[in-house]
């Protein structure tokens, strides 16, 4: 094993000064004892802590200013604190980080805290070396070996969902690196090759697939459909975590054993990403977490993924992904360090995560850090598709997700995907998603993830209420809301408490069984991707993906090199009524004949 030495060039101030914000005000939350405590969720979120750990081992090696001896002080801390969270679990030979799945408040699982600690514990180890006391250095190496050993070697090929399997992998990865073991190493490997197995042709990645989660495809519920839907959140959590690990196990990612799926998930990735450096946030599995139609609580991941990225492969869309999404990250950190998920606006709401864990992740920024620094040399523009006059057109197959961009825009379009329910699969598709105007980074179409009527959508009536369609689609969700509901009230939010239940019947039941139909809610348009954009024969749907029938409407998208030109046609309005049609309020050149209407956005 050889220890992590100092940082290759300098770090610049815009990259540590938020890392140090972000990392005193984890710390500003310790009680007594040294833990981290959580004031939402009232308790220490063990996992998070790990990421504690790392930032401020990272900040020590890469700032040697005078307040490094109180970086290491406080890396040395939680590294203590972890150990003394790992405990058998009964009479079984597994030792686990409490309080992992023991506390429902805890909001996470072993395999998710395992992993970040496992993995925190190693990197302690690599990067302090030396400076750390032999028994601490000791402990953190055997506790990170014996939860490889006795869990995570299991775990990363077992869990359902990839992201928390890529994170076991993290963990089991770096204990590898501090403890050689054959055995685990083998075992990573294989959790490897599994992860790149389940991986979509076109890159992307499903949430939780049907196939590992026992569910046959054909008798799933909308849940289970949904979860199966592809994820912006989760996207560069398995890249990074793959990238990471395979460099713990001493292999190259650029092998070319490893290299296209790589590059296929960071494709991916930067089609999901803005020139805001904000991912098109309605391609969701899981729309539940979010209180906006976006997040960048999980830009760190991207950060990792992006800039390890561009330093193994070398290509300069990536260094400008990474600094999109660092900026982006940056511009939502509050002045005492506390992240947000997204900014205030009318329709928006609280986030289900709290900011300890979005704090934590940037211990991913910290350990990208050097590779940033090189990104952010780079001029985020020169060799971009769609910069000048020329058009770029991306179609993604297995996640049915088009990127259209020339000179002026960038706008994604969704064909098919799998139906869900108000808590998982992604709540809007059969058109036009989102649209970001390059000069400014301006939303150019209103979207509200509470409903409605939307803009560059049809919505109107077909029939009547149907209360056994809302309660198909969504009378099983009243269950979980009853815990978001607890948790909301052990955090001392009790309107939120009292509101959750009403709120999933509303969204999750009522809404479903109302007579309103969307364009957006057509789970399977007919696509055809032409040479300078996306062709859709669709129709409307009720809320839970059922197509109203005889209703047809014709969808094309094109850019020109001045923008998105929209071009909407009812072709049979077959027993809808009120079917209209909301034009965005930025359009420009609007022109209406019967039947059909046509604008730019620019």
């Amino acid at each position: 094993m050889k220890d992590a030495g100092p940082p290759s060039r300098p770090a610049r101030e815009e990259v540590l000064e938020p890392l140090r914000r972000t990392l005193d005000w984890l710390l500003s939350l310790r009680d007594g004892a040294g833990r981290i405590v959580c004031p939402e969720h009232r308790l220490e979120h063990t996992g998070k802590s790990a990421g504690a750990a790392v930032i401020a081992a990272e900040l020590a090696r890469l700032d040697r200013g005078s307040d490094r001896a109180a970086r290491v002080a406080a890396a040395v801390q939680q590294g203590r604190r972890m150990v003394a969270r790992l405990e058998r679990e009964g009479t079984s030979p597994c030792h686990t980080f409490r309080p992992g799945m023991h506390d429902p408040f805890n909001c996470s699982n072993n395999v998710i805290d395992g992993g970040a600690c496992s993995d925190a514990l190693a990197h302690l180890v690599r990067t302090l070396g030396p400076e750390l006391e032999a028994a601490d250095r000791e402990a953190f190496a055997q506790a990170s070996a014996l939860h490889a050993r006795t869990y995570l070697r299991y775990a990363a090929r077992d869990k359902p969902v990839p992201a928390q399997r890529a994170w076991g992998l993290s963990g089991l990865a770096h204990a590898c690196e501090v403890v050689p073991d054959e055995e685990l190493e083998q075992a990573a490997l294989e959790a490897v090759g599994e992860l790149e197995a389940i991986q979509h042709p076109d890159g992307s990645y499903p949430y939780q697939p049907l196939a590992w989660s026992g569910v046959d495809e054909a008798s799933a519920g909308p849940a289970a459909r949904g979860a199966s839907d592809v994820s912006s959140f989760y996207q560069s959590r398995v890249t990074a975590f793959l990238l990471f690990a395979l460099e713990r196990l001493g292999r190259r990612p650029d092998d070319p054993l490893f290299r296209r799926p790589l590059r296929a998930g960071l494709d991916f990735l930067a089609a999901l990403q803005g020139p805001d450096g904000v991912k098109c946030g309605l391609v969701e599995a899981k729309p539940w977490y979010w209180g906006a139609t976006y997040e960048v609580a999980s830009h760190p991941f991207d950060v990792y993924a992006f800039a390890r990225g561009h330093a193994l492969f070398g290509r300069r869309a990536l260094a400008a992904g990474a600094a999109r999404a660092f900026r982006a990250w940056v511009d939502h950190l509050g002045a005492d360090g506390r992240p947000a998920s997204h900014r205030a606006g009318p329709g928006r709401g609280r986030s289900f995560q709290c900011p300890v864990f979005w704090a934590a992740h940037a211990m991913w920024i910290a350990r990208a850090a050097e590779d940033l620094d090189a990104c952010l040399d780079l001029d985020p523009t020169e060799g971009e598709p769609g910069a000048g006059l020329d058009l770029s057109i991306a179609w993604f197959p297995q996640a049915q997700l088009a990127r259209l961009e020339d000179g002026r825009v960038v706008a994604w379009v969704r064909g098919a995907r799998p139906g869900g329910n108000v808590h998982h699969g992604s709540p809007h598709g059969a058109g036009l998603l989102r649209a970001v105007r390059r000069a400014d980074g301006a939303d150019l179409v209103a979207r509200c993830r509470l409903g409605g009527r939307q803009e560059g959508e049809w919505s109107g009536y077909v029939g009547a209420p149907s209360p056994a369609r809302g309660w198909r689609a969504g009378g099983g969700e009243l269950r979980f809301a009853g815990w978001l509901a607890r948790v909301h009230a052990r955090a001392g939010r009790h309107g939120a408490a009292l509101r959750a239940p009403l709120d999933v019947l509303r969204r999750g039941v009522l809404a479903p069984a109302s007579a309103r139909v969307s364009s957006a809610f057509v789970l399977d348009p007919a696509v055809e991707v032409l040479a300078d954009g996306v062709h859709l024969a669709s129709g409307v749907a009720w809320r839970d993906g059922v197509r109203a029938d005889e209703v047809l409407v014709e969808r094309t998208f094109q850019v020109d090199g001045e923008g998105l030109v929209v071009t909407e046609r009812l072709r049979t309005a077959g027993s809808a009524r009120g079917l209209e049609y909301r034009v965005p309020a930025a359009a420009t050149d609007v022109e209406r004949e019967p039947g059909e209407l046509r604008y730019r956005l620019a």
